[in-house]
């Protein structure tokens, strides 16, 4: 039996784009459950729909201030 993928409580401060070419969106301010899918993170939240963002990108946006992730160790 395969590990349950590990979670963590999440809050995106600023808008992050995200995804490329034709499927480029942007993930909203807000509060999200986070859990490791990879080399992804799949998002989740109350008011939308799940979402997966690229871990380096979601990364890149954690050191910057945009994403703040919970008990999590980058």
């Amino acid at each position: 039996m395969a590990p349950s993928p590990r979670k963590y409580a999440a809050r995106i401060l600023r808008p992050i784009p995200y995804g490329e070419g034709d499927t480029r969106q942007v993930a909203p301010v807000g509060a999200y459950e986070i859990a490791e899918a990879g080399e992804h993170f799949q998002f989740f939240s109350e008011d939308g729909d799940p979402f997966q963002m690229h871990r380096s990108h979601a990364l890149e946006h954690h050191r910057a201030g945009h994403l703040h992730i919970e008990d999590w160790e980058s």
